[in-house]
Order: structure tokens, then sequence, then C-alpha cells
């Protein structure tokens, strides 16, 4: 925080235009004048308020402090290197994560009447997929991807890796709950008008209320609309996309019981909102669908238009 007496007084924020500044974000140097207008600046800005670790200085200006911060930051990478060597998962050849694929359709498929498809290998989502089986003690680790309907806008998040005895509703939003705190999204969402879905998780962090939790917070949670995306022959029957609020238990069920005898594309995804108006849910559901159609199409467009340029040149 600046001194407000070396703060010249035509300096005025950023964003209101009316205070004396007295905040720099670490990240992006803009500044402001209170924490509402920092947190607006990061919304309007897409700016997480974290400073870039690797943005470039000169030797001229460099002191002991970025030393220190260079050379920690080189000893994180090695830590996240020597634990990228020991994951059996990204350790395991090629011919072994086929099997591992192999392991999770044919187990998922007689077990819970799930098919699993997966894309080529070089496509996005299929490189992205954190799925894999443990061969030991026959657990299957989800890579789960969820879409949280917040203040008329879709908040993407996902969690990897996590067995399926921790994949309830209820495991989820507490996870949820805690990458938000570690991360500058609670903020923004709970800034703003919506803010039931921190209210609610915020009792779910409070080891005081523990026995008030369990009898009050799902039964809120109940008040949730979770969707899910159809595929093949169960879009024509159920519809692209499908309400589940009513035929699972936040509690007790698992992932593997949500997308029962339905298909799977690489992996999960869960659409939650935290209002029941199903017709709401089912308008901005269907309108996001349209709008990622168009932007496919205008992607497309443009690989053919370059792929015609390359063959005009040659």
């Amino acid at each position: 925080m600046l001194n407000p007496s070396l703060v010249s007084p035509n300096k005025k924020c950023i964003m209101c235009k009316l205070n004396t500044i007295k905040y720099t974000c670490p990240r992006c140097q803009i500044k402001t004048c209170s924490l509402d207008c920092c947190l607006k600046h990061k919304k309007h800005f897409k700016c997480n308020g974290q400073r870039d670790r690797v943005s470039f200085k000169s030797l001229t200006d460099m002191n002991d402090l970025d030393l220190l911060s260079d050379y920690r930051l080189l000893e994180e990478i090695n830590r996240r290197v020597e634990i990228t060597k020991r994951d059996h998962f990204i350790k395991s050849g090629l011919n072994e994560q086929t099997r591992y694929q192999k392991l999770i359709q044919t187990k998922l498929k007689t077990e819970h009447q799930i098919q699993v498809l997966f894309l080529p290998k070089f496509s996005t989502k299929h490189k992205s997929n954190k799925m894999w089986m443990d061969k030991v003690t026959n657990e299957i680790y989800w890579h789960i991807e969820c879409k949280f309907f917040i203040n008329d806008e879709f908040y993407e998040w996902t969690t990897i890796r996590i067995p399926t005895s921790k994949t309830t509703l209820k495991q989820i939003l507490l996870k949820f709950h805690s990458d938000l705190i570690k991360t500058h999204l609670y903020v923004d969402i709970s800034s703003d008008n919506e803010k039931e879905l921190s209210e609610r998780l915020n009792e779910l962090s409070s080891s005081e209320l523990q026995s008030l939790r369990e009898k009050n917070f799902f039964k809120d949670l109940n008040q949730l609309s979770v969707w899910i995306e159809n595929f093949g022959i169960k879009r024509k029957g159920y519809g692209h996309y499908e309400e589940k609020s009513q035929h699972i238990d936040f509690k007790t069920d698992t992932i593997d019981k949500i997308f029962k005898d339905r298909t799977i594309i690489e992996y999960p995804t869960l659409f939650i909102s935290l209002t029941d108006d199903t017709e709401l849910m089912r308008n901005k559901l269907n309108k996001s669908e349209r709008t990622d159609d168009i932007s496919m199409k205008e992607e497309g467009e443009l690989e053919s238009e370059e792929e015609e340029e390359k063959k005009d040149k040659s």
C-alpha cells in the first residue's frame, strides 16, 4: 500500500476516476483507490493480481530480491519436474495409456453401462484428459469438468485424479470451494450480486458448524440444478441437455451413478446452476451451444482461408 502523502493529488484511480490511488496491482501495474476498484479491475482486465515471475528485467535494474525470486522459481520448477518423473500416468508409454483407456471403457461399460468414447490422440480434449485406472486397486481416477452458471455466465473449473469414492457432488463442491479460495475467482464471484454459492460453501469450511452444516447446507444444495450433456441415441430420447437434480443424492451418488446408462466423450462434464429455474438454464445451455457452433464454424473458415493462401503461395 502506498503512502498517501507520497501520492500526487492529480493521480486518480483508473477505475472510478475520482479518488486518489492507494494500491498498485503487482501483475499489470494498474493503480486503484480501494478494494472494490481493485476487484473491478481484475474482472474488467481479466487480471489475477499475481506478479509475473518470468517478466523481463534488465541486469542493471535487478536487486537481491529479484535474484532470490528467480532462485525460488527454479527450485519450484525442479520440484515439479521431479514430481512429474514419479507420475505413473505421465511416465507410462503410449501403449500403456491406450491400455488404461481400454480398462476404463471395459469397467464402466460392464459395471455402470457407461460408454466412454475417446477422441483421436492429436485432439486437444484427448491431450488434456487425465483419467486413468489403478491396476492394483482397480480404482478409476476421474477427470471432471464443471461449468457453474453464476451471474448469467458459465465459470469453467476442472478437477483431476480424484477416486470414484470422492466424486459425489458434496466432495466436488468442497474441492471447488478450496480451489476458489486459492485463486482470485472466489473474490470475483462473491463480489457480485449472486452470493449464494460463496455463502453456502463458506458454511462447509467452518468446523464449528459441522452439525448444522450437515443438516442445512445440503438441504439448500438440493435447490441446485445439475445438468449433463447427452450424446448419440440418448440425445433423441432425453434431449441434448438433461437435468439430473431430481434423480441424484448430492451426498452419496458418485459420478458413475450420475452418468449411468449414458455416453461420455473423454471425461464427464457437469453443468451446475445456483437456481432451480429449469427454463432459464435450458435456454442458457442452448444459447451457449449455438455460440460454440458459430465460433467453431468461424475457426474452420479461417483455417480453410489459411490453407488456400498457402496453396496460392506455393
